[in-house]
């Protein structure tokens, strides 16, 4: 049971503007090391959206090494060990596109993903595991809860999602959730005239998988809609967003692995994120 669980947070939606990043070393089952690394992004630049997920500032990295210096120091605690994330399609793509973006050579790494196993965002599965994550979205915290939850996994501990208390309803609630429901008709057409330019979604490929718990999928399509979203059924290479639900599609996550393994920009984005990205908090 040796590997390395990862984490990293980026200053801006390009995933190479990495600020962050965090390592839990795992030898013979044991945690032997957390590393925490801030980073300096590229011109310390930073949207105010990603310092309000993880509340790093330009202030705090100014100072920082770059990525590259940064890998420099830390690549030789990962070379050979097989790396492991929550979400390694969005963990690995930022290394991946941070390597090109600084000129370095590309590794070879054996990878692994506790949501790809599991179907949960990482503070419901700590949840079932009662593993402490009291600084989520710290890279060192996600880092070293992620390697947690994989000792338990590959322990054979099954996750019990009936300890996990369901959501109430007073809390970020405004629609009654439904469940799973096939999106057609008028909302798979694109209408950028009436849309918001400025959004994030605006003129990107979405795509919807999992349960919603908060909103019924009709009504999630509707609000990205009306942000210039063009919303597909399927995971293709054009594909930008996918809005990520609880149990998501096996073939669709094993087709996002696929095409980011191939150099394609996909991103991930869980309920909560996807609400305040669409202006619900």
């Amino acid at each position: 049971m040796n590997f390395v669980a990862i984490d990293v947070e980026t200053a801006q939606g390009k995933r190479w503007s990495i600020c962050q990043i965090g390592l839990a070393i795992v030898e013979n089952g044991e945690i032997t090391q957390t590393i925490s690394r801030l980073v300096q992004p590229p011109q310390n630049e930073y949207s105010e959206w990603n310092i309000r997920v993880h509340g790093i500032t330009p202030q705090m990295t100014c100072d920082a090494p770059v990525f590259s210096e940064v890998w420099n120091e830390i690549h030789s605690l990962v070379h050979g060990k097989r790396l492991v994330a929550h979400n390694a399609s969005f963990d690995i793509n930022c290394l991946m596109q941070a390597f090109h973006f600084y000129g370095l050579p590309v590794p070879k790494l054996e990878c692994d993903c506790t949501f790809s196993r599991t179907g949960v965002k990482l503070n419901e599965i700590c949840a079932v595991y009662d593993i402490e994550l009291n600084n989520h979205h710290d890279a060192a915290c996600d880092a070293e809860a992620c390697a947690k939850v994989y000792l338990n996994l590959l322990r054979g501990i099954q996750p019990d999602f009936s300890k996990v208390t369901p959501r109430s309803k007073k809390s970020t609630t405004f629609f009654q959730a439904e469940g799973h429901e096939r999106l057609c008709g008028n909302v798979l057409k694109p209408d950028l005239q009436q849309a918001d330019c400025n959004s994030p979604f605006y003129a990107k490929k979405v795509v919807f998988t999992g349960v919603l718990k908060t909103i019924p999928r009709a009504e999630a399509a509707k609000l990205v809609k009306k942000l210039g979203a063009d919303i597909d059924t399927t995971i293709t290479k054009r594909t930008n967003f996918v809005i990520t639900g609880s149990a998501p599609g096996p073939s669709k996550m094993k087709k996002i692995e696929q095409l980011i393994a191939q150099g394609f920009e996909i991103r991930l984005v869980f309920e909560e994120e996807f609400l305040r990205m669409c202006g619900k908090n």
